[in-house]
């Protein structure tokens, strides 16, 4: 009755009748290994583990070996399921004591070391087996192995091993997969030409995944080619377009070259996506700015305003709110964006520029006059701050030296002050 229910996908029925079997025959192997199945198809992975191992006590004289070695593989899966690795690498392992020459399971049992921990101790048997093995997993287990052992040109050399097997496999998924993982660490030893090359095969692969061409277009935005990064970046987004980290660095290219109407939603959806805090905080900075230019002044310095909580000792950001609160003829507020943004990068000619217009719009002529006085002493040919400077002095009803400054600034061609001069003088 359980195998029947279980053949017609009613599994909580089957369970029913293997929970009766085993009640009613404790030691009846296969109404322990059916019920324990039937307990992992119900994702009960703590209780299907439990059932396993129950099968296997009572395993003898009924269950063949291959009956035994499947219990030990579903107690494996199950433990694994659960996070217990250590156990199931121990279960793993009996399962090569009854089959020692079957190499998937040696690899199973490995890499379940690995994740809990005990990569060192699965070292020298996957070393072993890669002697014997055409699987290319036995060698990219062992580079992470090495990885994080710090044993770099060792993991470099098992990679490149790996690479080999597939390509002698013909798997060109399994090559883009490769290639993605030599990329990633030849970016983390500041290989960058190297990294771009392994990315770049990949995405050449019938194979590649989304991670391949993520790769390769973050390799062209770090390297400063932004307009290169847009192609794959694009093609990532496409195949994966819920991975936050993708967004966000589609979003950073179309920011870097002006697409503000592919970066506003780019970095909407790359705010919603991602989990990780300091990357949603870049992408409503990209959002705020992307927001500004398209004139949504409110928005932006909310999204802004956001930033600088999240990154105060940021300039850029600091200014960028301040822009945002000038338009909304918020200038005191702005003024104070302005003056965080000129103790953060104080040389920054632009966040002082705007530190004086919104001293001039908020009446601070004094404040201003400083300001302007320093950029002018610094680039006496700044013809704008010299423009500046003379209605910092008008706000102070000192003409003479604001006419001194208009006639500077029209001296150097700028239309404005000498439109001034004629109107005042």
């Amino acid at each position: 009755l359980g195998l029947a229910e279980f053949g017609r996908g009613d599994f909580q029925a089957a369970l029913f009748a293997f929970n009766e079997t085993t009640r009613l025959c404790a030691d009846r192997f296969d109404g322990q290994f059916n019920r324990a199945v039937t307990l992992a198809r119900l994702r009960r992975s703590a209780d299907a583990a439990a059932a396993f191992r129950t099968a296997i006590e009572v395993a003898e004289p009924e269950a063949t070996s291959s009956d035994l070695v499947n219990a030990y593989l579903g107690l494996a899966g199950q433990l694994e399921s659960t996070g217990d690795n250590a156990g199931a690498a121990a279960a793993y392992g009996s399962a090569l004591e009854l089959d020692p020459t079957n190499t998937d399971f040696a690899f199973r049992r490995g890499r379940a070391l690995y994740n809990a921990g005990q990569g060192l101790d699965a070292l020298p048997d996957l070393v072993e087996l890669e002697q014997t093995s055409d699987d290319y997993r036995v060698s990219a287990l062992i580079a992470d192995i090495y990885v994080d052992q710090g044993q770099v040109d060792y993991a470099l050399r098992s990679l490149q091993r790996a690479l080999t097997t597939a390509e002698a496999d013909g798997d060109d998924a399994a090559q883009a997969n490769i290639l993605v993982e030599l990329g990633l660490l030849q970016r983390e030893l500041g290989r960058t030409a190297e990294a771009a090359g392994s990315f770049q095969r990949a995405t050449d692969l019938e194979g590649a995944t989304w991670e391949a061409f993520y790769n390769l277009g973050v390799s062209f935005l770090e390297s400063g080619q932004t307009r290169s990064a847009l192609d794959p970046l694009e093609t990532a987004a496409e195949r994966q377009p819920d991975v936050g980290a993708v967004q966000l660095a589609l979003a950073s290219a179309y920011d870097q070259l002006a697409m503000t109407d592919a970066a506003l939603p780019a970095a909407r959806r790359a705010v919603q996506l991602l989990a990780d805090a300091d990357q949603r905080v870049q992408a409503q900075f990209i959002l705020g700015r992307a927001l500004y230019r398209q004139g949504d002044y409110e928005a932006a310095a909310r999204e802004l305003e956001q930033v600088v909580a999240a990154r105060p000792s940021d300039g850029q950001a600091q200014l960028w709110a301040g822009l945002s609160e000038y338009q909304l003829g918020n200038y005191r507020s702005a003024a104070l964006y302005y003056e965080r943004a000129v103790q953060l990068e104080p040389g920054s000619p632009e966040a002082r520029i705007n530190l004086g217009a919104a001293y001039l719009a908020a009446e601070r002529y004094e404040d201003a006059e400083a300001v302007y006085g320093q950029l002018v002493t610094q680039n006496p040919d700044d013809a704008q701050s010299q423009y500046n400077l003379g209605w910092s002095l008008i706000g102070q009803q000192r003409r003479g030296a604001a006419r001194d400054a208009w006639g500077s600034a029209c001296d150097l061609g700028y239309t404005a002050a000498c439109e001034a001069l004629q109107r005042y003088f």
